[in-house]
């Protein structure tokens, strides 16, 4: 089933959401819905609060053709398929330091550049509670930290300069008007 977006303006993608403590039959089908509603909005990673829950969650699909290093090869190839993320804990890896374009189904028609470690170590439990620990780098390293921001309160709009937030911010006042017009 595909579920309805949380956009620019809601509560919920402001705040830090709870953990996961139920591993069960509705965990399952929450993940399988919002890898639909992934799909559905062509988006490459989704978060609880993206479609209104308080729950330390995201899903995460990186096509294998933006996954390649520059030899050909892939960079995660052990990411065969969209990954289910409970409770996840990202940190940087190194000193490299990427800066690419980002943007967000939560926040339409807007993009910018943002500045994240090119590697992360990912810390987190699967559908069962069983836990992981596992590397990764490009772009499946930044998508990564951008769901995890989602469940602590974070945009990527947050980490834009303040010249580029100014260019944006009469778009970013409009949709959370249309999104609080939408909720009243």
């Amino acid at each position: 089933m595909i579920l309805p977006l949380s956009y620019y303006g809601s509560s919920i993608l402001r705040e830090k959401v709870n953990p996961v403590t139920h591993f069960d039959e509705p965990l399952q089908h929450l993940a399988s819905d919002m890898v639909e509603t992934m799909h559905a909005e062509s988006g490459i990673g989704l978060a609880g609060p993206q479609v209104g829950k308080n729950m330390r969650i995201f899903v995460m699909e990186i096509p294998a053709d933006m996954d390649l290093d520059e030899h050909g090869h892939r960079m995660n190839p052990f990411l065969n398929g969209p990954l289910v993320a409970i409770n996840p804990d990202v940190e940087g890896v190194g000193d490299v330091v990427e800066e690419a374009e980002e943007g967000c189904l939560s926040i339409p028609d807007i993009r910018g550049m943002v500045e994240r470690p090119y590697q992360v170590r990912m810390r987190f439990q699967d559908l069962k509670g069983s836990p992981h620990d596992v590397m990764l780098s490009g772009l499946a390293a930044r998508c990564a930290q951008h769901e995890t921001d989602h469940l602590n309160g974070i945009l990527f709009v947050d980490y834009l300069g303040s010249v580029k937030k100014m260019a944006i911010k009469g778009k970013l006042k409009k949709l959370k008007a249309r999104t609080l017009d939408a909720s009243a």
